[in-house]
């Protein structure tokens, strides 16, 4: 049902899209009442679309209904601080994507839904095409997922219709490949060009939905298939496999975060920011270890829920700047909520984000001592650059702490902030859907 409800929703708000007044309160109200049918449902609730089969399980559910408000934060702030009409269905559709592949158990079908979710905020990238000059990061965009989505159905494909007596070499391939596929689509290093152009030139608002709800997702989504897939079998010998798959990760973490430490503008901070976490969460999940899958998923979701923050409060001070460099004088809870932002996404207490990093390194120094280290690293550099920033912002000083006018982006970051401030002063609701799904995780991993 709320899968069937954005789906149908999205045309019509397409429709309505130049009355925005009509629109955006339409999107919210779907958004909301998607949202509570997915959390009211009942545990292994399951119905058919086209012959596939949707099932709620508790990951499914908490990463749903979490991306789902992410998602109507950002709607919201569009609505009431930067006006994109274009933006509404864009909205819906991804929503559709999110319950789609959170839900579905078919990997094939499931890659395949998330290829075109990838796909859909393109035309939100250009949607200010003459204020932003967006349409060659939309193309390299395009591109980058379109080459991963391509090498990544063919992987599932072929993982699909062999034989299960190939030879163990042929399905642990199969599983790089997949692994590559995903790392396009992800943007980390080495594939994160595409990322920094979008940094540069595509409206916070946009980047947000990607970077805030759609990443989140893919990391959730290659877990899931690696598992409906039955190709982790077949590679829990090979040591080798599981070294590249984290020597991946553990550079796109240290990469992103020297990277973030000589961003010059806020945008290409937060993204710099969450290649680096998206690295640390490929190499939670690379451990194939229980508290590494669950440190990975936590730190994918509240990365994404940070990001929002902060891309909201940068697209906010940017426009307030007036062509300068921004400056928390003119948006003051813009800029708190950016600092508050930064704390999430270097998992400091009480956020949480804490224990999930915390697991992660854990596991990484049980792999090897360069690896945490590695981790560790990655950490306080992005601090640093948070800081750095942070001064900036600050370094003029306030002249009062009146907020600005329409301090909508303060307000969504504040509501954001507190609710990572919640997860991590009770963190059992956050965290045991997803030890639950490691559980299953591991019994695919190595089946009795």
């Amino acid at each position: 049902m709320p899968l069937q409800l954005l789906a149908a929703m999205a045309p019509i708000v397409f429709l309505l899209r130049k009355r925005v007044v009509i629109a955006a309160p339409l999107t919210l109200l779907t958004l909301a009442v998607a949202t509570a049918l997915v959390a009211l449902a009942p545990d292994a609730a399951s119905s058919q679309i086209l012959s596939l089969q949707l099932t709620i399980t508790p990951l499914g559910r908490l990463a749903i209904v979490a991306l789902l408000v992410i998602l109507a934060a950002i709607v919201l702030d569009v609505w009431l601080d930067e006006p994109a009409y274009n933006f509404f269905p864009t909205a819906l559709g991804v929503g559709a994507v999110v319950v789609a592949v959170l839900l579905l158990t078919t990997p094939l079908a499931t890659y395949s839904i998330l290829l075109v979710g990838l796909l859909l905020p393109v035309g939100s990238f250009t949607f200010q095409i003459h204020r932003n000059r967006s349409v060659e990061a939309a193309i390299r965009h395009f591109a980058f997922v379109s080459l991963g989505g391509t090498i990544g159905l063919a992987a599932l494909a072929l993982a699909e219709s062999l034989p299960r007596d190939q030879p163990q070499s042929t399905f642990v391939l199969l599983v790089v490949v997949l692994y590559v596929a995903f790392a396009l689509k992800l943007a980390v290093i080495p594939f994160h060009t595409h990322a920094a152009l979008l940094a540069a030139e595509a409206p916070a608002t946009a980047l947000a939905l990607f970077f805030g709800v759609l990443t989140p997702m893919t990391v959730i989504a290659f877990a899931q298939i690696l598992m409906q897939s039955a190709l982790l079998p077949s590679i829990v010998q090979l040591t080798k496999v599981q070294d590249l798959l984290l020597g991946i990760g553990g550079l796109s973490a240290i990469g992103g975060a020297l990277l973030a430490t000589g961003a010059t503008d806020l945008r290409r901070l937060v993204v710099c920011s969450v290649i680096s976490d998206l690295g640390m969460a490929l190499v939670g999940v690379g451990t194939f270890s229980g508290p590494g899958i669950v440190g990975g998923i936590a730190i994918a979701l509240a990365t994404g829920a940070s990001a929002t923050q902060q891309l909201l409060a940068a697209g906010t001070l940017e426009r307030r700047a007036d062509g300068g460099p921004p400056r928390a004088a003119r948006a003051p809870m813009a800029a708190a909520v950016f600092v508050a932002g930064g704390i999430g996404l270097i998992g400091a207490p009480p956020v949480v984000a804490f224990p999930g990093r915390f697991y992660v390194e854990l596991m990484a120094y049980s792999f090897a001592t360069w690896l945490g280290a590695a981790l560790v690293i990655a950490t306080v550099l992005l601090l640093i650059a948070q800081l750095r920033v942070a001064f900036g912002l600050f370094s003029e000083g306030l002249p009062s702490w009146r907020p600005e006018r329409r301090p909508v982006a303060g307000v969504v970051g504040g509501l954001i902030f507190a609710a990572l401030l919640a997860g991590g002063i009770a963190p059992d609701a956050f965290l045991r859907p997803i030890a639950a799904f490691a559980e299953e995780f591991l019994r695919a991993l190595r089946p009795l």
